[in-house]
């Protein structure tokens, strides 16, 4: 027989943690002393070994009781807890990749506005969307992704010049100028993924934030949005 503290010792775990047991009912000792002292035999060591064993799968103490008391409902239990854990190894990997993209960034500030527009994602966009946007641009691949950077400079200044010249929206000057901005971010969503409309919510809610990161003023920005939505509402 083991005291609790040979026990804690002998299994590397806490007399807090092993007095915790005893009070959920996880794990109570075979005898207790006159003058109240535990005392732990083989069964409750190989019990104590199933305890740990099963905390190393990440699993709640109440999971843990209900397994060892219905040792029917462990493969459940433990179907369970692996589609627990393959969701957080996903979690875990985008955010892997949310701190490498946020590395790429040299100026503390940077970091903050990075943070920022993480922040702003998250509220958005579900993690699948983010998922899907992120495999978009790895599918077209850095370069083409520079060259979109290019071309949406350009449209920009091309809608801007169309809203300056008043330039019709039933024109064929503005239709082809919003077709190309069209295609340009069509590139960047899959179909049935809900992301368009996401992100264009989000631009509609934080104009403001969105336009300080860019060299173009949240009106100017505004204004060719609602100037593409003119184009578009008139479209044949």
């Amino acid at each position: 027989m083991w005291t609790i503290g040979q026990l804690a010792q002998a299994t590397r775990t806490t007399v807090r943690a092993l007095r915790h047991y005893d009070e959920i009912g996880l794990l109570r000792p075979t005898e207790r002393t006159p003058n109240g002292h535990r005392r732990y035999g083989p069964e409750d060591l190989r019990r104590l070994y199933r305890i740990r064993s099963l905390r190393t799968f990440g699993m709640s103490l109440e999971q843990i009781a209900a397994s060892l008391e219905a040792p029917e409902a462990m493969e459940t239990l433990l179907h369970a807890q692996l589609a627990f854990l393959s969701k957080r190894a996903a979690e875990l990997d985008a955010l892997k990749a949310q701190l490498t993209r946020l590395l790429d960034h040299d100026d503390p500030d940077d970091y903050l506005k990075a943070l920022e527009l993480m922040a702003m994602f998250d509220a958005y966009l579900t993690p699948e969307q983010q998922d899907s946007l992120t495999a978009r641009r790895e599918a077209l691949g850095p370069e083409a992704v520079e060259s979109a950077k290019k071309e949406f400079r350009t449209l920009v200044e091309s809608l801007l010049a169309c809203v300056r010249n008043d330039v019709a929206p039933d024109s064929d000057q503005a239709r082809d100028v919003v077709a190309k901005w069209d295609a340009l971010g069509a590139a960047f969503h899959t179909a049935g993924t809900g992301t368009e409309a996401a992100t264009r919510r989000m631009w509609d809610e934080n104009s403001e934030e969105i336009s300080a990161r860019m060299p173009w003023s949240a009106e100017e920005l505004r204004a060719i949005v609602s100037y593409a939505d003119m184009v578009r509402a008139g479209r044949p």
